[in-house]
């Protein structure tokens, strides 16, 4: 019987903690990487390379709360899961110190649902450019495995969308489709066709998107509406 209450206990407690749940405020500067780690939260991955162009590595990384707990998400489903941010820190040549550039406790994908892998892949700075990549693989309930990458460059004070890839494939059927969008030149690639039959079609359509979506308007990914039925 106390084993019983205690249980119960245990998940009340939790419902209670996720209704009351807020993200912590983070230090705006400071020394080292950890100073910005709140209590009670952890890194889960970072990448280094210089984003605003000053010839100083910068550094982006990505925390996860430790424990789990429940939270309602875009669906407006509760879900157990672990909440997570993304920081941007640019790196101060002068002093060696970080400061804060970007915080986003949206975009970056919670793992909430058990029958798929964490959609959270792995994130890079490469040619001054953020690149953060999802893949969304279903245990069970579809068969279909996408794999998103999103290209982030920092201009006018801004994490601007210069780029985006998005590509779903069959696993039964092995038919595929691929879009590739670059928001810079107002180009989008669609590429569709069957790995196993070795076809596949590639045409190109002018896609003018104003103004440009940014680390702090675009939300969370595959919830934006690029075009008509198409989600990015």
């Amino acid at each position: 019987m106390q084993h019983i209450l205690a249980f119960i206990l245990t998940i009340l407690t939790s419902l209670s903690y996720g209704q009351n749940f807020t993200y912590p405020t983070i230090k705006q500067q400071a020394k080292e990487i950890n100073d910005f780690v709140p209590v009670g939260w952890m890194v889960l991955d970072s990448a280094d390379g210089d984003l605003n162009k000053d010839g100083v590595a910068d550094v982006a990384i990505i925390l996860q709360h430790k424990d789990s707990i429940l939270l309602t998400n875009s669906f407006n489903d509760t879900v157990l899961t672990q909440p997570r941010i993304l920081l941007v820190l640019f790196r101060n040549a002068v002093g060696n110190t970080f400061t804060v550039a970007e915080q986003s406790n949206t975009f970056i994908l919670k793992h909430d649902n058990p029958a798929m892998d964490d959609p959270y892949l792995e994130m890079a700075i490469n040619k001054g450019v953020l690149e953060i990549k999802f893949h969304l693989f279903y245990n069970s309930g579809s068969w279909y495995v996408t794999n998103a990458v999103y290209k982030f460059r920092y201009q006018q004070e801004n994490f601007v969308l210069i780029g985006a890839d998005n590509a779903s494939f069959h696993r039964a059927t092995h038919d595929f489709e691929e879009y590739s969008y670059n928001f810079l030149t107002k180009k989008r690639a669609f590429t569709k066709g069957n790995d196993n039959k070795r076809i596949k079609n590639t045409t190109w359509k002018t896609v003018d998107v104003a103004p440009l979506k940014t680390l702090k308007t675009f939300g969370e990914p595959f919830t934006w509406e690029v075009e008509k039925s198409i989600f990015l």
